[in-house]
């Protein structure tokens, strides 16, 4: 059946020599994979630069249910992203983001509207910025996790001062385990989780805090989500954003 849908895209494997297959997160079927034939070659309509990490389209698909390879008429890009592909910083957010997409959203067909949303409009934000995104790799992971199932509890005080990965709430002490964050990393999460991307923006933090607490991000979600594996490029986006 064909039909019109908006996708963001994740990441783009070789399937031949002149064919890939697009990993591509849409907003009326969720995760699903597409065949794309001649996308390297002079004469192709979709071009390698429509499929970098992160770029939003508006796709014409013949859509089949069960089938694992798709099938895409027309793709546009819509709204074109002016900066996140080509500036240093931004683009190797970009590369942060889909590599953690990719390794959170697995299953096919499951279909969630808001999360999509979400999803497109913080892609939206991280091209059109102006200012410091040094806080938004953390920002973007504890957003996410709300549409993920484990959003942590805001129950952050003075009786609950640390944070513990595996329950996903703040509690009153912790044993000598990496598996929680104490003060000040947990007054610092729990700054992200009550406040917005423009409040964020002006939070500064040293950037060896910044960094431990993407680290132990990484591991909330590798607590919480089954097959959730290392990431490879947080080491380059500690590199560049600092």
């Amino acid at each position: 059946m064909l039909q019109k849908c908006r996708g963001i895209v994740l990441n783009t494997i070789n399937y031949s020599e002149n064919s890939v297959v697009l990993k591509c997160y849409t907003d009326l079927f969720g995760m699903q994979s597409y065949l794309i034939n001649g996308v390297k070659g002079k004469k192709g309509a979709i071009k390698p630069s429509h499929l970098l990490p992160l770029s939003l389209l508006e796709l014409e698909v013949y859509h089949q249910q069960n089938k694992n390879l798709q099938r895409i008429k027309e793709l546009r890009c819509i709204p074109v992203l002016n900066h996140l592909h080509f500036e240093l910083h931004k683009s190797t957010l970009a590369l942060f983001m889909a590599e953690l997409l990719t390794k959170s959203l697995r299953e096919e067909d499951q279909i969630d509207v808001q999360m999509f949303g979400f999803l497109f409009h913080s892609v939206q934000i991280a091209d059109l910025t102006q200012g410091s995104l040094r806080n938004f790799p953390v920002y973007f992971m504890v957003q996410l996790s709300k549409y993920l199932g484990f959003f942590p509890k805001a129950n952050y005080s003075l009786e609950a001062p640390v944070f513990s990965l595996q329950e996903g709430v703040f509690v009153a002490d912790a044993p000598n385990t990496s598996d929680y964050c104490k003060e000040p990393l947990a007054g610092v999460l729990a700054q992200f989780i009550d406040m917005n991307f423009e409040e964020i923006q002006l939070v500064e933090l040293p950037s060896n805090l910044r960094r431990e607490l993407l680290n132990k991000m990484i591991r909330y979600y590798q607590l919480h989500l089954m097959l959730f594996s290392e990431l490879k490029s947080p080491a380059v986006l500690h590199e560049v954003l600092n």
